[in-house]
């Protein structure tokens, strides 16, 4: 695949394609989070579609700087809804 009429190197269709799988595994494993912090999980897919795209388009860079941003937000969902759900559990009596 040509970039602005350049070839890529190997290693850099390579780096693409994992860029995206992991963009992708990002993608659901924060859908997952929405179930624990909504505002989170929503951020979370909707970075890691755009790093996703990005991977696709040969943006490297900046996709891999995205699927960070990403994970971040979808820890975080889940680190969220994680002590929200232990703070609830420990109310009932």
């Amino acid at each position: 695949m040509s970039i602005l009429g350049i070839e890529q190197s190997p290693e850099d269709s390579a780096r693409q394609t994992a860029i995206s799988k992991r963009a992708n595994g990002i993608f659901i494993a924060s859908l997952i989070s929405i179930l624990f912090c909504c505002a989170g999980g929503i951020i979370a897919s909707i970075i890691a579609h755009q790093a996703k795209s990005e991977a696709d388009a040969g943006n490297i860079e900046s996709a891999e700087r995205k699927t960070n941003i990403a994970l971040g937000f979808m820890i975080a969902a889940f680190v969220i809804g994680g002590l929200a759900t232990l703070g609830q559990l420990s109310r009932i009596r």
